[in-house]
């Protein structure tokens, strides 16, 4: 099982280095992590190569989510960040300019599901409105693995 994060796991046995990620390795789960949040770092062209080098057919992306003290399972986002991963690298190989984007997340029934504003990780921290839920990272990253094929579950942790 492949899951992606912007935070390193605290346990892991050995970890390793490609396509500006690192991929921390415990047992029979692989976190991956982003060396950086920058374009350079995450975009088409380096989550196809961790897709392919990986054989990832299905990720599950763990978000720090507000507002809610218990486990969510995210079923949609909006992206409030002003950041989009795939702007400007869209055409992708033979994949199209516009890609659908309505049916991103597969559903968790064993948890709550919600949809999340993701603001980013810059703005994280000082986002404070209420009555939403305010999402770190996974309106960012699962648009480039569901663009690339990959079946896409998130949660909070």
């Amino acid at each position: 099982m492949y899951n992606y994060s912007l935070h390193k796991p605290k346990n892991y046995k050995r970890a390793y280095e490609l396509a500006n990620h690192t991929v921390f390795c415990r047992d029979k789960s692989k976190t991956i992590v982003p060396n950086s949040t920058s374009k350079n770092h995450i975009n088409p062209r380096a989550i196809d190569v961790l897709k392919k080098e990986l054989k990832i057919k299905q990720i599950l992306i763990f978000d720090k989510v507000k507002n809610s003290k218990e486990v969510l399972g995210i079923k949609g986002h909006v992206n409030r960040s002003g950041l989009n991963y795939l702007i400007g690298r869209t055409p992708y190989k033979d994949l199209p300019t516009f890609p659908d984007m309505s049916n991103i997340y597969n559903r968790t029934k064993a948890l709550k599901e919600v949809v999340v504003h993701t603001v980013g990780p810059k703005r994280y921290s000082g986002f404070n409105e209420k009555d939403i839920y305010i999402s770190e990272f996974v309106g960012l990253i699962s648009p480039l693995w569901h663009y690339l094929g990959v079946d896409v579950s998130a949660r909070s942790f």
